[in-house]
């Protein structure tokens, strides 16, 4: 059953009980009495009706006076008289008015029941007074304050009921809330309760991977530093004591130049994570934007006799920044120029699949072990056999490609080719 059945079935419970509560205290305040006279006073107007019509007047009031005083009703005309003769009948005249069939309220808390005479001519009614003792009227405040201790308890009890999932919910979350990611919660069923509680665990999950995943990033980052800053430093010490300190200021400017790229690669992935990164987004040709990125890398390979070719290229668009994309392209082109062995191509292909276009770069290097490929677009992710600090790099470049390439919808992955060397493909939809 589902939350919203439980809480909907709460309310007409509560209705209900209100209902019945209300019913059952009217009973127990005089209904019940009122309504016993009057099928009494009905049954007696069916025999009243029955003398009056077979024996007159004299036959009518004989019969009742033989009732017990106590149990007598009074036999009135429309104007609240006796229509027996005053020698015969010594009840005061009716003193509230003309008579009604019907229950009245008078003075006092009294309750007159009037019962009128079929079949008689003029119109004849039987009246029996109540008094308040013989209904035991409960007092209105009485009635209630028990109407909302009724009420109030059938509502602590479904509050508790439907509540109870919640305050789990509510515990975990003050867990997580102090820093224990750890926390879970154990619910069963289909209601939404129980979807949101999956929902939590999964959120629970994603945030302790990353937290775990920022801790190691803070590591990774602390680790990186340390290297360049103790470079800068010995430089510094040996330009102070050098009598030509150009060699050793010129080692400075390397340093510097690797921790400024390192600091602007770190705030470019790490708004892009957060999506704080301002994406221009226009319409891209990306066969443009391709060819401009092999000329760049061929004239950056050709000392190193290594040459990017692209292949094949659809004419395609594509809905993005060209910024992002042309330094997220060229930082997967430039890591291929990296590895690939001297005198060796690297081939670029552009594809359309259907509503996605994809781009694959293939280089001839060493390729990396299957255990690594889904880390390699992870940041300061390392190979062995190639990411060493030669070959390049702090690992960020992969990185900050896999971001941007998801925050435009696509995606970038790895495999290792068949005839050796690594390939990846980025996807990005055309739309």
């Amino acid at each position: 059953m589902s939350l919203f059945q439980r809480i909907f079935l709460s309310f007409w419970l509560a209705a209900i009980l209100l209902a019945s509560s209300f019913f059952l205290l009217g009973r127990y305040s005089g209904s019940e009495i009122i309504d016993r006279t009057q099928t009494i006073l009905e049954a007696q107007a069916e025999v009243v009706t029955s003398l009056w019509v077979e024996g007159g007047q004299r036959a009518t009031m004989h019969w009742l006076f033989q009732q017990n005083r106590q149990e007598r009703p009074l036999l009135l005309n429309k104007d609240g008289h006796s229509p027996f003769p005053r020698r015969h009948d010594r009840n005061e005249p009716w003193p509230h008015g003309r008579l009604n069939a019907g229950i009245q309220r008078l003075p006092f808390g009294r309750v007159a029941v009037i019962v009128t005479v079929p079949d008689v001519s003029p119109p004849l009614y039987l009246v029996k007074m109540i008094n308040p003792g013989q209904m035991h009227r409960m007092p209105m405040i009485s009635m209630l304050l028990i109407a909302i201790l009724i009420i109030g308890l059938v509502s602590f009890i479904l509050a508790v009921v439907l509540s109870r999932r919640i305050r789990h919910l509510r515990s975990a979350s003050q867990v997580i809330a102090e820093g224990d990611f750890s926390a879970r919660v154990s619910l069963t069923g289909r209601d939404e309760v129980s979807a949101l509680a999956k929902d939590f665990n999964l959120m629970a999950e994603r945030i302790s991977e990353m937290m775990t995943s920022q801790r190691q990033l803070v590591s990774d980052v602390s680790h990186e530093l340390r290297s360049p800053l103790a470079r800068l430093r010995i430089a510094l010490e040996l330009a102070e004591r050098a009598e030509d300190p150009a060699i050793a200021l010129a080692r400075i400017g390397k340093e510097a130049d690797e921790l400024e790229q390192l600091v602007s690669d770190l705030l470019s992935l790490a708004r892009i994570e957060s999506g704080q990164s301002q994406m221009e987004w226009q319409s891209t040709p990306l066969c443009e934007l391709i060819s401009t990125i092999v000329a760049d890398a061929n004239f950056e390979g050709e000392p190193l006799e290594r040459q990017v070719i692209l292949e094949h290229c659809d004419e395609s668009n594509v809905d993005g920044d060209p910024v992002l994309l042309h330094a997220a392209i060229e930082n997967v082109v430039r890591n291929a120029l990296h590895y690939t062995p001297r005198g060796s191509d690297i081939m670029v292909n552009l594809q359309c699949l259907n509503e996605t276009v994809q781009i694959t770069i293939d280089d001839q290097g060493p390729g990396v072990p299957e255990s690594d490929l889904d880390r390699l677009f992870e940041p300061f992710a390392r190979v062995a056999e190639a990411r060493d600090r030669n070959s390049g790099g702090y690992g960020l470049g992969l990185a900050i490609t896999g971001r941007t390439f998801i925050a435009h919808g696509g995606s970038a992955r790895a495999e290792n080719r068949s005839d050796g060397g690594l390939r990846v493909a980025l996807t990005l939809p055309i739309k």
